[in-house]
Parts: C-alpha cells; sequence; structure tokens
C-alpha cells in the first residue's frame, strides 16, 4: 500500500560555470541530464543542508545551494523532486564527470527529460542578460554564503571565539535564511531575514528585546544592520510540541507576562523597529483584503460571498474589542511551541520577524485553532485536547485580571478569535504579494485557510 511506502527524494543540480554562462550537464548513451542525486527520505524544500551534502559527495566538490527551480511533492507516490541552483568555487579542473553546456550547444542535445532542456535554457537566459527578478531574496544570490560566512569568522576573531565546526544551512527559504556553527562558546546562530511589508527589523528588535528581557529573548551578539543579519547566542533547541501540559502552561502564563511588561515599552518598541498593527489599522486594511482578487483566487465563490457580506461584522467586531480595556502589547506574531527553547531553565523566544504592537490575544493562534486530528484519533483524545486548550486559554487569561474581570476576559476571547485569524491573514497576504513567483507555492494552503478560518469564527459567534 502507498501509505507504508517510504518517501523518495531526487534532486537535480544547475551548477553553473564560474566564469562562462554554461551549465554542467551529464550524459549516457547520448543522452544528456543533470547531475543527480536520491535521498531514501522526504526533504523539505528549506533543507538544504541535507541536499548540500548529497551533492558534494556526488560532485566531489564543494558547493553552496542558492535556491530552487523547482519543487515537486507527489503524497500519491510519495516522492519528491526538486531542481536546485549550486554555485562552486573550485578550479574547472576539480570536476571529472560531465560538460559544460551552453545555449548554443544545448540546441543540439538530446536530454533523457525534456523538461530539463527547458529549465536550463530559462536558467542560462536569466544569467546571459542579468535578469536576476528584484523579489529574489539576498541569500538566492550568488556570493551570499562566502559573504555571510567571512561576516561570521570576522566575529568569531574579534570575540576570540574559536569555530569547531564547518558553517552549516540550518534553514533557507523564501523569507529567511539561516546558518549555524560549532564554537568553543557554543552554537551560533547567523540569521537574515526578508524585509517584506509586514516583517519588522528583526536584528534591531530583536537586541531591544533581548534588552528588555534578557532572560526569555536570545542574546544578539552582533548586527550588521546594512544587510539585515544579526548572530546569535546558543539558546538551545526549540522545545517543540511534544512538552507537558504544565510545561504549556508555565510557557503561555510567561508570555502573558512579558506581554503585560512591554506595554510601558511600547513607543520604544514602535520606535526601533515593531509595526503598529493595532485595532485601528487592522480594521482599515479589511477592504484591502476583501478586494484582492488574487488573496481570494483560491476560495469557491459562495465562500468570496461570503466573506464580503461579514465585513459589517468584522469591523463592528474590531470596535467592540477595542472597547475592553485590554492594552496593545507586544506580538510576537508565528507563537508556537516551535520557537520557544528551553535554555538554562529558562524559556526563550525567538523569531520575532512578524513582532508588532497589536492586540496581545492575537498571539494565541494555536489556542484559537487547534489543529484537526486524523479520524482514528478522535473521540476521547479530542476531548481531551479542547481541555487541555481550555486549561492552557484560562491560565494566560489569569495574568489579565488586572485589566478586566475573568467573565469580560472570555468575553473579548471569543470576540478575539475570528480577528486573531484575521491579523495572521493579512500577514500572509502581504508576504505572498511579496515572494518571488516560483516561491509562492510555500505558502499555498496557508492564505484561504486563514480566509476559511475567519469565515468560521464569524459564523461561531452567531
Amino acid at each position: 500500500m502507498t501509505f507504508f511506502k517510504s518517501w523518495q527524494s531526487y534532486f537535480y543540480a544547475l551548477l553553473l560555470h564560474p566564469t562562462e554562462a554554461k551549465v554542467l550537464i551529464r550524459s549516457h548513451n547520448n543522452n544528456y541530464f543533470l547531475p543527480r542525486i536520491k535521498i531514501n527520505q522526504g526533504i523539505w524544500l528549506s533543507n538544504v543542508q541535507v541536499i548540500k551534502d548529497a551533492m558534494e559527495q556526488e560532485l566531489n566538490i564543494a558547493v553552496n545551494v542558492l535556491y530552487y527551480v523547482s519543487y515537486q511533492v507527489n503524497k500519491k507516490q510519495r516522492q519528491i523532486q526538486g531542481v536546485y541552483v549550486l554555485e562552486q568555487h573550485n578550479p574547472i579542473e576539480a570536476i571529472k564527470v560531465g560538460v559544460w553546456c551552453n545555449r548554443e550547444t544545448l540546441e543540439t542535445l538530446s536530454f533523457t527529460n525534456p523538461e530539463e532542456q527547458s529549465i536550463i535554457e530559462q536558467y542560462l537566459i536569466e544569467h546571459e542578460n542579468s535578469n536576476i527578478p528584484k523579489l529574489r531574496p539576498p541569500w538566492a544570490r550568488s556570493g551570499w554564503f562566502n559573504e555571510a560566512s567571512t561576516w561570521i569568522k570576522e566575529q568569531l576573531d574579534k570575540l576570540e571565539y574559536e569555530q569547531l565546526t564547518p558553517i552549516e544551512y540550518v534553514k533557507s527559504w523564501s523569507i529567511s535564511c539561516i546558518l549555524k556553527v560549532q564554537t568553543s562558546a557554543g552554537t551560533l546562530y547567523l540569521k537574515e531575514a526578508s524585509t517584506l511589508p509586514l516583517f519588522c527589523d528583526e536584528p534591531v528588535v530583536t537586541r531591544e528585546l533581548a534588552n528588555l528581557f534578557p532572560n526569555h529573548i536570545p542574546t544578539v551578539i552582533s548586527i550588521d544592520k546594512e544587510r539585515h543579519w544579526m548572530l546569535l547566542a546558543d539558546f538551545g533547541k526549540p522545545i517543540g510540541g511534544n512538552v507537558s501540559l504544565k510545561a504549556q502552561q508555565d510557557i503561555y502564563l510567561l508570555f502573558a507576562q512579558i506581554q503585560i511588561q512591554s506595554v510601558q515599552h511600547g513607543d520604544r518598541l514602535l520606535t526601533v523597529g515593531c509595526l503598529d498593527r493595532r485595532l485601528d489599522i487592522l480594521q482599515s486594511q479589511i477592504d484591502p483584503l476583501i478586494n484582492d482578487d488574487d488573496a481570494l483566487s483560491e476560495l469557491s465563490i459562495p465562500e468570496i460571498e461570503r466573506l464580503h457580506s461579514i465585513v459589517p461584522t468584522l469591523k463592528n467586531l474590531c470596535s467592540q474589542l477595542a472597547s475592553y480595556k485590554i492594552p496593545a502589547t507586544l506580538v510576537h506574531g508565528d507563537l508556537h511551541l516551535g520557537n520557544v527553547a528551553l535554555s538554562k531553565n529558562n524559556y526563550l523566544f525567538f523569531d520575532w520577524t512578524d513582532s508588532c504592537i497589536s492586540h496581545p490575544f492575537f498571539d494565541l493562534f494555536e489556542l484559537f485553532f487547534a489543529r484537526n486530528r486524523p479520524w482514528f484519533l478522535e473521540g476521547l483524545r479530542s476531548l481531551w485536547q479542547r481541555k487541555s486548550q481550555e486549561h492552557l486559554r484560562d491560565r494566560y487569561l489569569s495574568q489579565w485580571i488586572q485589566y478586566e474581570s475573568s467573565e469580560r476576559l472570555l468575553e473579548a476571547w471569543n470576540i478575539a478569535k475570528p480577528l486573531c485569524a484575521l491579523h495572521h491573514t493579512i500577514t500572509y497576504q502581504r508576504i505572498i504579494a511579496s515572494l518571488e513567483p516560483r516561491t509562492k507555492q510555500e505558502f499555498n494552503s496557508a492564505l484561504p485557510g486563514f480566509l476559511r478560518k475567519i469565515i468560521s469564527s464569524v459564523a461561531q459567534l452567531g
């Protein structure tokens, strides 16, 4: 049965000649093809270190992974196929197997897979014309990895840290790239996040938050403000979702306390780069969202009509929520247990790319919208999950009693649910609109999913 079939990943290399508009190809029986590797597991598109290691072994040279040209997942066959652009700085003589092919030669060759021939041609045209899309992020451009590596080594020299391992990718995709290196002071991380419209100035904001909440924010060792880089000290591994209910309660209680403490620093956080996404701003973003045909393109006509019909309700909910005495606070923007680490008996919150000043409850998306369980986990487990979510909610809300009574906090919580979905919908609307076309697939299901949550949660209000 397909269900029990192991995942297989097939990746193909577009390796560009260091000085000429040529790509490395291989041949068998006069049929040509791109260098390829097979990995006996499913590899997510951002896990480029695995691809880099396998390609280096196959080609017997050092390479950097720039970006994917194509990435396809066949769930039925449990197969992944991707074409990745690589760069290398070895002498040409180091490559022992294959030939370098330019556009003129390309037209005379027969390829095992004609699609590869088309991909090579499009890539060479882009390279020859220096026609790099404006929306392509810096880390997907030639030379970035080496520049970032040089900067990391400069910071290590200043700090007198010893580098123990080569610099590696942690993650590279459309909205960020993260590198890591093992040093005598632990694992250090370099991150560059995209400068998308609703993203904060993350290096500066993270440094400011670390000053305000030093026990619960990673330490920023160094910043390159112009290139939007930050070097973070070791802060442990993400705790993920498999932690006890007690630990989750402690995390949400702590985060509420951080939000409450942030009230007095709101103006400062706005000044250093947090975005203003308070309720009046949210209310003004409803019409542009509902009238964005691209954002609504995956919805059915009845769903679109329903969204248009609830616009007055959404605006009224913004006004209702604003009438409660709950202040605008620091909002992480992507709060989940994968963005929380445990270090020296303290919980640390990281990945502040989406941080802003807004309604605090908008950070509780994971509590408002618990993930659906497979059918065989329904029943008692679903009941336990609902009870757990209620315990977490109550633990979180208990910290806000200084602003409103328990009854009114629950009222505000219910009102905030569709607005939480709205807040995150607008985030993804802006992200997707600002991405290079080839990478929009990374968020294919996110936007329609958030839009449907708006519809369903408004319906639940009655």
